[in-house]
């Protein structure tokens, strides 16, 4: 009996395929619906098969977790994940299908297809330790930065100097390949403050509609004071004191 179970979608079968071939070459014996043989009831194989699997990879993609096209790739998922023997694989950025959030997963969104790429060694260290019932390793912290579903080869970066200027020089970045130590850098400075508002060029126009706004208010309270006040006093309602002040500001 096969080591190792792979369900997946038949739309995905060539990128599958690398998967299986990495899986054989590191010594597991792998099976898979292609080698069903044309004489042969594929109903009863695939159970048979993935019954007596060690390990069951199931492998999510875009076709795969659709509940339409996918119902096949779950329903073995489930035989798996019932028997504690599932290893998930994600070849497109996708959720894993209701159910099977908890199980964790391997992450090939971003797999280059090589076998050295330390994310597929971390999903064989997952089938090998499933195979051989021992405990699941835990995944590798990344070394670089790479945004999923982005494959990022053949780039470098050299030579890459950052100069943090101080007493007042500009911060610096160059790039270069070993080129003439004189040849100019380009500054990256910091961000200067903002500029303070400039204060608006004096308006006669708009300093008279001000100070009419300010003494118009004025002179209508002085002038409403001067009648109530006058008016008390007339009836002997004011205090003396006021009425005195009042009658020396008037003249009456």
């Amino acid at each position: 009996m096969a080591d190792v179970f792979v369900s997946y979608k038949k739309s995905d079968a060539d990128r599958v395929r690398p998967l299986v071939e990495h899986l054989r070459a590191a010594g597991l014996e792998v099976w898979w619906d292609e080698g069903i043989q044309p004489s042969t009831s594929w109903r009863a194989e695939i159970a048979k098969q993935l019954n007596g699997a060690k390990c069951v990879v199931a492998v999510w993609t875009t076709d795969s977790v659709d509940p339409e096209q996918g119902g096949w790739v779950m329903e073995e998922a489930t035989h798996g994940q019932a028997r504690k023997v599932l290893a998930p694989v994600r070849l497109d950025l996708v959720a894993p299908p209701l159910g099977f959030g908890e199980t964790q997963y391997a992450d090939l969104a971003a797999w280059s297809g090589e076998d050295s790429d330390p994310r597929f060694q971390h999903f064989l260290g997952i089938v090998q330790a499933i195979v051989r019932s021992e405990p699941i390793p835990v995944a590798p912290r990344p070394t670089h930065f790479e945004a999923p579903g982005i494959k990022l080869q053949g780039v470098t970066m050299e030579n890459v100097n950052i100069h943090v200027g101080s007493g007042g020089a500009p911060n610096s970045i160059s790039v270069g390949g070993g080129g003439d130590a004189d040849e100019e850098e380009e500054p990256v400075r910091a961000a200067s403050p903002p500029a303070p508002r400039e204060r608006a060029p004096f308006s006669l126009s708009m300093f008279i509609t001000r100070a009419i706004g300010i003494i118009f208010p004025l002179v209508a309270i002085i002038i409403f004071i001067f009648s109530m006040g006058n008016m008390a006093c007339g009836q002997g309602n004011a205090p003396a004191a006021f009425c005195r002040v009042l009658s020396s500001v008037t003249g009456k």
